[in-house]
């Protein structure tokens, strides 16, 4: 039993159902209306956290629907009085690490290796590699927290996947704050700029008839862009399968 401390875009199609499968059953552990695997380290880690372990269920599943997988199985019911519906409370808790990201990293490239498995993103070799898929999302934040990475960033000579924990925790504690609209609308005007010069004309008037309410949706298109235009830089980005709400 695991659930991965990286974004579900890392996962194969395997672990990312496995993940979704596991996040249920831990639930129903959790929640007092199963006993097994209770003394489980993953089950221990999350049982303070169900706010956190719902979120990343959500995520998970934006990861499935982005693969064209349907979904309806929603986690957290309104009568289980132990969760923590928002993501403010979510975040006051850590559930602390079985393993670290780093060497998540390692034991997930193992077992593609062994299976002959890959996920949406490939996973990153380097902690330049990391920031490359999470730049979007930290962007999306907030700019000032894009650009405070981008500096510290100028201030490391080696970012090999083995000492690149401080980043990735950097990146950690900025992905657990809520995506707001002004920052999400910085993010769309920087991914369209991959395609101003190719999209066709009803491709530019979705972008450029825009509300602010309609953020998700051109999210979504860009993403259909990366693929008719095979912007694979783009399509290993978290930003697809980020936000479950909008500030």
């Amino acid at each position: 039993m695991r659930v991965w401390d990286l974004h579900p875009g890392y996962l194969s199609r395997q672990n990312l159902l496995g993940q979704h499968a596991e996040i249920h059953a831990l639930y129903s552990v959790i929640t007092g209306r199963k006993k097994g695997y209770a003394a489980h380290p993953e089950t221990l880690r999350w049982q303070d956290c169900p706010g956190r372990l719902r979120r990343i269920h959500d995520l998970t599943v934006l990861e499935m629907i982005l693969r064209g997988f349907n979904h309806a199985s929603p986690c957290g019911k309104e009568h289980d009085i132990n969760f923590a519906p928002d993501r403010a409370a979510a975040r006051e808790q850590s559930p602390g690490y079985v393993d670290t990201p780093v060497e998540q990293i390692a034991i997930l490239d193992q077992k593609n290796r062994e299976k002959g498995r890959r996920g949406r993103i490939p996973l990153p070799k380097n902690g330049y590699e990391y920031w490359a898929h999470h730049k979007y999302s930290v962007m999306a934040r907030g700019y000032n927290y894009y650009k405070d990475i981008q500096a510290y960033l100028k201030t490391v000579e080696n970012c090999s996947l083995q000492e690149t924990g401080a980043l990735i925790d950097m990146i950690t504690v900025v992905m657990e704050k809520p995506v707001t609209s002004p920052a999400l609308a910085n993010v769309v005007d920087h991914l369209w700029g991959y395609f101003k010069r190719e999209a066709s004309g009803p491709e530019r008037e979705l972008y450029l008839s825009r509300q602010p309410e309609d953020l998700p949706v051109l999210i979504r298109h860009i993403h259909s862009l990366a693929v008719k235009y095979n912007r694979v830089y783009l399509l290993h980005s978290t930003i697809f399968a980020d936000f479950t709400d909008l500030s």
